[in-house]
């Protein structure tokens, strides 16, 4: 994993990533706080969950400027505007006219800052590691991802009570700012529309960049519509369809856990000791990863065996009576989860064509925003109705049968290694992607 920190823009990359997570997590714990104690009620809180989820799920209409703009005046861009609306709270604070209504509209507005983030850094890194580091990089981000809400969110609220909400917002404006600064110093890195321009500008005369300025100032809705449209098409590979099938059900299963979790551990000690076990174990996955070199492996079997075990762990989690054990069976299903989420970034970031991996990054992330809430609403429906261990044991077995239907599936049990596909299998105009819906399905 060390060799991927020599690439400089990785490296600013990564930092700029972990302090920008430190502030989010600072951010909504900060922010749910104050709405809560402003509105006085859980409907205001509720509300602000729910505000905060929408940009998350129409991510995928951010698609066609994130492969349009350059990267580095994106982050730049959306950092320092967070920096600077954060400013709002203690200001207002200061000057005596905060209302939860304040906090509730620029929740949503910061939220949708964020989204740019996570796709445009996820379709940048072949940009700026090399095809073998990949595995790493992936695994990097994803431990400054995890790490950074396992232990800031812990961390939030202890310094809540400590400095108050006021001093949290001003620290979250001050790293946004950082992130912002650390963003600067990246070295220019092209947009994923700027590889497809480049020829034609070239023959114009023009560079690249020239090509993609001129084209996004001349962005109208109908071109904006094709290129989302281009983006969401990828998504109907046959290999595509199968991943995206099991992220849809482990995102429920994990969102239905989710809700029942407090009930399911009983008191508040075991509910903490639940989640660390997720995050722990989460961040064992992530370490593996590049040592066991998933990308090398056959991804059909890769995720047969990953999700047969984590519902297996689930199933067997919710049979225990000793609470110890539950913790750890639980936190052991994640293990195989974080290690096909790090070769699932590495199989796009490999194989989708360059400019559309901020599109389809982008229609991943809204398809997982989609899942879990809806988990999380028929977990909490099915732990009333039934009890919170059968809400644990269900999932388990729905995980279970996706790892079967899989292993039924000629498809998926003739998924290759990542390393031994090529980007032909995502070109239609080569009828390659005809060719391997014929032979794949």
């Amino acid at each position: 994993m060390l060799q991927a920190l020599k690439y400089a823009n990785f490296t600013k990359l990564l930092a700029g990533r972990l302090i920008s997570n430190i502030g989010d997590s600072f951010y909504m714990l900060s922010a749910m706080w104050l709405v809560y104690d402003l509105g006085g009620s859980t409907f205001y809180s509720g509300l602000a969950v729910f505000l905060t989820s929408i940009p998350r799920i129409v991510q995928f209409l951010y698609g066609p400027l994130i492969d349009r703009w350059p990267l580095k005046n994106m982050l730049v861009v959306t950092q320092l505007t967070q920096a600077i609306l954060l400013l709002i709270l203690p200001l207002s604070y200061w000057l005596d006219f905060i209302s939860v209504t304040l906090v509730l509209i620029l929740m949503p507005i910061i939220a949708v800052l964020n989204q740019f983030i996570f796709p445009a850094q996820m379709s940048a890194l072949p940009k700026v590691l090399p095809k073998e580091h990949l595995t790493a990089g992936n695994a990097w981000f994803s431990a400054a991802n995890q790490g950074s809400e396992a232990v800031f969110n812990a961390l939030g609220g202890v310094l809540i009570a400590l400095i108050g909400i006021v001093s949290m917002f001003m620290m979250n404006s001050v790293l946004f700012l950082l992130a912002s600064l650390i963003f600067m110093t990246l070295r220019p890195i092209p947009s994923n529309m700027e590889g497809k321009s480049g020829g034609k500008g070239e023959g114009n005369g023009q560079s690249g960049e020239e090509v993609v300025r001129r084209t996004a100032s001349k962005l109208s809705f109908r071109q904006y519509v094709k290129e989302l449209m281009e983006g969401v098409a990828v998504l109907r590979h046959p290999y595509i369809i199968r991943l995206l099938a099991g992220m849809i059900v482990i995102n429920c299963a994990g969102g239905a856990v989710f809700a029942v979790l407090p009930d399911l551990a009983q008191s508040s000690d075991w509910y903490g000791m639940m989640l660390a076990s997720v995050a722990v174990f989460s961040m064992l996955g992530v370490l593996l990863a590049p040592r066991l070199r998933p990308e090398t492996l056959p991804m059909g079997a890769m995720y047969i065996g990953a999700f047969l075990w984590c519902g297996v762990a689930w199933f067997a989690a919710a049979q225990v009576t000793s609470m110890w054990l539950a913790v750890l069976l639980y936190g052991m299903g994640w293990v195989p989860t974080a290690i096909t989420n790090i070769v699932a970034m590495v199989f796009m970031q490999n194989l989708i064509p360059a400019h559309l991996l901020g599109r389809v990054m982008a229609a991943v992330g809204s398809i997982g925003a989609v899942a879990m809430p809806i988990g999380s609403l028929l977990g909490g429906i099915g732990g009333a109705a039934l009890s919170s261990a059968a809400v644990l044991m269900i999932s388990g077995l729905l995980v279970a049968l996706v790892a079967v239907v899989w292993l039924i599936d000629p498809v998926t049990r003739r998924m290759g290694a990542v390393t031994k596909m090529d980007t032909t299998m995502f070109y239609p105009q080569q009828g390659s992607l005809g060719e391997e819906r014929v032979s794949l399905s």
